[in-house]
C-alpha cells in the first residue's frame, strides 16, 4: 500500500476517533444501531479503498503465539491479536512493532479469567469476580471497570478479557451478578475499552439486552456445531445487541464462513492463513458476498477508531527522510493509574468481607469484646514470604492496648512438633484466629483442616478464609467465619478490619457453600472504631496530611508552642495521629501518647459528655432548678437558675475568680464562695462563658450519681471508649512524661508538669468540672470519632444521636461566641477557632493550648493538644494555629461522606447504576 493511501487512511481514522470521542454519549441509547455509529461513515470511506484481501484481514483475529505472526500483521492479513500477557516491556515492544508494520491498526485483546486483573505483572491488581459479587456494589463494579479500562488502554489493550458469561452455570459474580455485570460493562466502556462477554449456551435475550443497554460492545462465541451458529443468528434476530460478534473456530477454519453468514464480524483462529484462504474462496464462489464482508470491516474499523486506534499507525516519511509521526502513549501503568486501581481494590475488599456467625458470636472484637490474648495461626501450605502477615499485624495493631496478640505460621511440610506447639499456644489464648490460605486445589489441606478442628474443640475460634469461602466449609465448631476472597494485602487488611470493627461489614456470600452457608448469607454491622487509612479513602485530598504537618511544623518553628500532638480523622479513618516538636525547648520529642493538660476541654470531654448520658437516662433534668440537687445554692436569688442555664453559660455567674490570691485554698472554701457569690446578670438573658457554671455542674453530677467526679467520668465516658490515658491528676503531682505547662511563679512557685495548670482546679485538689483532665491525642481521637459518628463507637453507645443534636444546637441568646449546651458551636461558621468547618461543627478550646472540633456533617474531627503556656501564658500565637489546622482538613474535603470514589480521578459516578442489593 502506498504512502499516500496509508496517510489518507490514518487521517480518516484519526478524524473518526476524534468525532466519536467528542460526540458519543456516555451510554449508548437502547435503539442505537451500533455503539460506535458516529464513526461509521468515515470508516466506510476507508473500507471502500481496501482490496478484498485487506478487508478480509480486518475480520481475522489470532493469538500472539502463532508462527509468522509479524509477517501476517505486516501484510494486513490479521487485524486483531489476543495476547497472553507477560512482561509489559516485552509486550509493548512487540505491540509497537506490529502497529508500525500494520497497514491498519491492530486491535489487541486478552483472554478472560476469574478476576478483573490484566495478565501483566506490572498491572495493578483488581478484585476477583467472587469478591465483586460479595460486595453487591454496582458503584464499585463500575469503578473496577473504569480502572481496568484505564490500565488496559495504557498497555495498548483495547478489549480486556472480562468474566462476563451468558449461559448456564450462572454469573461469575454470584447471586447479584446481573447488576454487577451491567455496572462493570458500563465502567469498561466509559473508560474507553471494549466490554466483551462470552456466550456459552442459548442466549438469555433479557440478560443480553440489559448488558447491551449498559454498554456491552462485543460478544464471543465458540463455533463447534450448528447450535453455536444458531446462537449467532439469535443474537441478530432476537436481541437489541448491535456490537461486534467474534466467533472462535478450530485450526481447520471449520465454520468460519458460516459464522460470518450467521452474523459474526470477527473470526478468531490459531490458523489465520487457513481462515483467510477459506474466506477468499467463499467470496470468489459467491457464498460470502463482498458487501457482507465490507459491512463487518466497517464495524471493525469503527470499533478500532472508537478505541483510539486511529492514532496508532505512524506516517512514515519518504524521500526527504523526515522522521515518522508517532503518537504512542502506551507504557506500563503510571503511579497515578496504579494508585487509583489500589483505591478500588481496597474499597472492594472492605465491602466484600463477609462475616458468618450466630447472634451471640464473638465479632466484632471491639470494646468489651476484645480478648485479653489472641493467637493467630496462619495456615499457609507453601509458606510464601509474608503470606498472612498483614492480617496478623493489623489485628495486633487494632486490638492493642486492650489485648495482646501473637501468631504462628504453619506450612504443610513442617514437623509435627510445630503443630503441637501451635495447639499448646492456642490453649493459653482467650481467642484463636485460624487464617487459612488455599493449596494448589484451592481448598484447605487435610492436615490444616485437622488442626483447625482440634483448635476449635479447645478454644473460641474464628476462621478467616483468605481465598474462596470453601476454605471454611465443614468447620462447624468455629464460633465465626470471615471470608476475604483472596490472600493479597488488601484482602488481609479487610479481614482484619472486619474482625476488629474497623470497617462497615456488609459482604454476603455470592455462592452457596455446602457445609458453610447459602448464597446471600452474611451479617451486617457498622464500623465501630477508627482505622488507619489514606485521605483518598474518605474523599479528602491526598495532600491533606502534608498540609496538617506544614501547619504544625510552622507553629513549632514560630514559637506558638514547644510541641503539640494532633489527631485528624474523617469518615472513620484516622488520617493523622502525630506528635510535633518537644515537651519543652530542650525536652523529649512529643508523641501521640504524650499526655497534655486539657484545661477547659474538661468541660466537654468530661462534664458535658457525662451530663448528656445522665439526661438521656432520665437521672438529670435539664430544666430542674440547681437547688434541687444543691440545696446550699439557694441564697441570693439563685432559686430559679436551672441546670440548662449552667450548660448554656447563662446562669449569671462571673467568668472566674483568683481564689488563691484571696486565701481560698481548698475545695470546701471554693464552693462556699461560689454558692455565696452574687449573680452578675439576670439568669437566662444572655450567655457569658463561666468556669463557675461547670464547677457547679460537676457538683450536680456528683450529687445525682453518688460518685466522685473522677470515678463518674471514668465509668461513664473513658472506660466505655477505651480512653485509658485520660483522667484527673491530683494537685501537686509530678510526671516528667507529661507536657509541662507554665512556670507558676505567683502561686505554686514551680514548673507545672503533671499537675493541673488552672488555679481554681488546683485549689480544689485537681478535680473539678471545668478543668483538670489530662489526655492524649489518641484517646481524644476515640472520643471525637464516636461523636462524629453519631454517639456510638468502640462497642459502646455513648449517647443517642438525638441527645447529641440537642446539646449541640445553638442557644438563642446574645453571647460572646456561639454556644450550645456545654459545647462551643460553629453556627454560621461563627467560631474562628474552628476555621472553615461546617456550621454544625461543635467542640471547645482550652487555655493551655488545646482544642477539639467535631463536624457531624462531614463526619470529621480535629484534635490539637499543645502547651502554648510553656514557659509563660503570655504567648498567644495559638489563635492563628487553631483555625489553620481546622482549615487544613476542611479545605481538603472533596466529597460528601461516603462518596469518596467521586474524587479518585474517574469523574463523577453515574447516578443511574443498577440497584444490586
Amino acid at each position: 500500500m502506498s504512502f499516500v493511501v496509508k496517510a489518507i487512511l490514518a487521517l480518516a481514522l484519526a478524524t473518526a476517533a476524534l468525532w466519536t470521542a467528542t460526540t458519543a454519549p456516555i451510554t449508548a441509547p437502547p435503539d442505537a444501531p451500533a455503539p460506535w455509529s458516529d464513526g461509521a461513515v468515515l470508516a466506510r470511506r476507508v473500507v471502500d479503498t481496501l482490496s478484498v484481501d485487506a478487508a478480509l484481514g480486518q475480520l481475522i483475529a489470532t493469538r500472539s503465539d502463532v508462527a509468522g505472526l509479524g509477517e501476517l500483521v505486516a501484510a494486513g492479513a490479521v487485524g486483531r491479536v489476543q495476547v497472553p500477557g507477560g512482561g509489559a516491556d516485552a509486550h509493548l515492544d512487540r505491540l509497537r512493532q506490529w502497529q508500525a508494520a500494520a497497514p491498519l491498526p491492530v486491535l489487541i485483546s486478552t483472554s478472560a479469567g476469574d478476576d478483573l486483573s490484566l495478565p501483566f505483572p506490572e498491572a495493578p491488581a483488581l478484585p476477583s469476580a467472587a469478591a465483586m459479587g460479595a460486595t453487591g456494589r454496582a458503584d464499585l463494579a463500575y469503578l473496577a471497570g473504569r480502572s481496568l479500562a484505564e490500565v488496559a488502554t495504557g498497555l495498548g489493550v483495547q478489549a480486556p478479557g472480562l468474566p462476563l458469561t451468558l449461559g448456564p452455570g450462572g454469573s461469575a459474580f454470584g447471586r447479584d451478578g446481573d447488576g454487577i455485570e451491567q455496572a462493570l460493562a458500563r465502567g469498561v466502556r466509559d473508560g474507553g475499552a471494549l466490554p466483551v462477554a462470552r456466550i456459552t449456551a442459548d442466549v438469555d435475550v433479557a440478560q443480553l439486552d440489559a448488558l447491551t443497554r449498559a454498554g456491552l460492545m462485543e460478544v464471543r462465541v465458540v463455533i463447534q456445531d450448528d447450535a453455536d451458529l444458531g446462537r449467532l443468528r439469535a443474537i441478530q434476530a432476537q436481541s437489541a445487541f448491535s456490537g461486534l460478534v467474534q466467533a472462535e473456530v478450530d485450526g481447520q477454519a471449520r465454520g468460519a464462513v458460516d459464522a460470518l453468514r450467521a452474523g459474526a464480524d470477527v473470526i478468531l483462529s490459531d490458523a489465520p492463513r487457513v481462515v483467510l484462504d477459506s474466506l477468499r474462496r467463499a467470496v470468489a464462489s459467491g457464498r460470502l458476498t463482498e458487501a457482507r464482508l465490507r459491512d463487518s470491516a466497517v464495524r471493525v474499523l469503527s470499533a478500532k477508531a472508537w478505541a483510539g486506534l486511529a492514532l496508532a499507525p505512524p506516517i512514515r516519511g519518504r524521500g526527504d527522510q523526515r522522521p515518522a509521526q508517532r503518537l504512542d502513549a502506551w507504557r506500563p501503568p503510571t503511579a497515578a493509574v496504579s494508585h487509583r486501581a489500589d483505591l478500588v481494590l481496597d474499597a472492594s475488599a472492605r465491602a466484600a468481607a463477609t462475616v458468618l456467625q450466630d447472634e451471640d458470636g464473638p465479632l466484632p472484637l471491639v470494646g468489651a469484646s476484645v480478648p485479653r490474648s489472641t493467637f493467630v495461626i496462619l495456615l499457609d501450605p507453601g509458606l510464601e514470604p509474608d503470606a498472612g502477615l498483614v492480617l496478623a499485624n493489623t489485628v495486633a495493631l487494632n486490638l492493642a492496648p486492650e489485648g495482646r496478640t501473637s501468631y504462628m505460621r504453619l506450612g504443610l511440610g513442617m514437623p509435627g512438633e510445630r503443630y503441637d506447639d501451635a495447639l499448646d499456644a492456642a490453649r493459653d489464648a482467650d481467642l484463636v484466629i485460624v487464617a487459612a490460605l488455599p493449596d494448589a486445589a484451592e481448598s484447605l489441606a487435610p492436615r490444616h483442616r485437622d488442626l483447625a478442628e482440634r483448635v476449635a474443640e479447645r478454644r473460641t475460634t474464628v476462621v478467616v478464609a483468605l481465598g474462596p469461602a470453601a476454605l471454611a466449609a465443614g468447620l462447624e465448631r468455629s464460633a465465626a467465619t470471615v471470608v476475604a476472597y483472596g490472600g493479597d494485602a488488601a484482602a488481609q487488611r479487610a479481614a482484619a478490619h472486619a474482625l476488629t470493627g474497623r470497617a462497615e461489614v456488609a459482604g454476603t456470600l455470592p455462592f452457596g457453600v455446602g457445609g458453610l452457608a447459602p448464597a446471600g448469607a452474611g451479617l451486617a454491622f457498622r464500623q465501630q472504631a477508627l482505622r488507619l487509612g489514606t485521605p483518598e479513602e474518605v474523599g479528602v485530598d491526598a495532600r491533606a496530611v502534608d498540609r496538617v504537618d506544614a501547619v504544625m511544623e510552622r507553629a513549632v518553628r514560630d514559637g506558638a508552642f514547644p510541641g503539640a500532638a494532633v489527631a485528624v480523622g474523617r469518615d472513620g479513618v484516622l488520617l493523622r495521629l502525630q506528635g510535633y516538636g518537644r515537651l519543652s525547648r530542650t525536652g523529649d520529642p512529643v508523641t501521640p501518647d504524650t499526655p497534655y493538660d486539657l484545661a477547659s476541654l474538661t468541660k466537654v470531654v468530661g462534664t458535658t459528655a457525662t451530663a448528656m448520658r445522665l439526661v438521656e437516662r432520665g437521672d438529670l433534668d435539664l430544666d430542674a432548678a440547681v437547688v434541687r440537687y444543691l440545696p446550699r445554692y439557694r441564697s441570693l436569688g439563685k432559686d430559679a437558675v436551672t441546670v440548662r442555664q449552667l450548660l448554656e453559660h447563662s446562669a449569671g455567674h462571673r467568668a472566674w475568680y483568683p481564689f488563691w490570691s484571696h486565701g481560698i485554698l481548698d475545695r470546701r472554701a471554693t464552693l462556699d464562695f461560689i454558692y455565696a457569690d452574687t449573680l452578675q446578670y439576670p439568669p437566662g438573658t444572655r450567655s457569658r462563658y463561666s468556669d463557675f457554671d461547670m464547677i457547679l455542674l460537676g457538683e450536680v453530677l456528683e450529687e445525682v450519681s453518688g460518685a466522685s467526679l473522677d470515678e463518674l467520668f471514668r465509668d461513664e465516658v473513658f472506660a466505655p471508649l477505651g480512653m485509658t490515658h485520660t483522667g484527673f491528676r491530683r494537685a501537686g503531682a509530678v510526671d516528667r512524661a507529661v507536657a509541662p505547662t507554665e512556670h507558676d511563679r505567683a502561686f505554686r512557685g514551680r514548673m507545672l508538669q503533671g499537675e493541673v495548670h488552672d488555679e481554681a482546679a488546683s485549689v480544689m485538689g485537681g478535680i473539678a468540672g471545668h478543668a483538670g483532665l489530662f489526655s492524649t491525642a489518641g484517646d481524644l481521637a476515640r472520643f471525637a470519632y464516636t461523636l462524629a459518628d453519631g454517639g456510638s463507637g468502640y462497642g459502646a453507645r455513648l449517647v443517642r444521636r438525638t441527645t447529641l443534636d440537642q446539646f449541640t444546637r445553638p442557644v438563642r441568646l446574645r453571647s460572646t461566641y456561639p454556644t450550645g449546651l456545654g459545647w462551643m458551636v460553629n453556627a454560621g461558621a461563627g467560631n474562628s477557632a474552628a476555621g472553615g468547618m461546617s456550621a454544625r461543627t461543635f467542640g471547645h478550646t482550652g487555655y493551655t493550648g488545646t482544642s477539639i472540633w467535631i463536624d457531624p456533617d462531614q463526619r470529621s474531627f480535629v484534635v490539637l493538644l499543645s502547651n502554648r503556656v510553656h514557659p509563660s501564658r503570655t504567648n498567644s500565637r495559638i489563635r492563628e494555629v487553631r483555625p489553620a489546622l481546622a482549615d487544613a482538613l476542611a479545605d481538603a474535603i472533596r466529597t460528601p461522606p461516603g462518596q469518596a470514589p467521586a474524587s479518585w480521578g474517574f469523574g463523577p459516578l453515574p447516578d443511574d447504576l443498577p440497584s444490586v442489593r
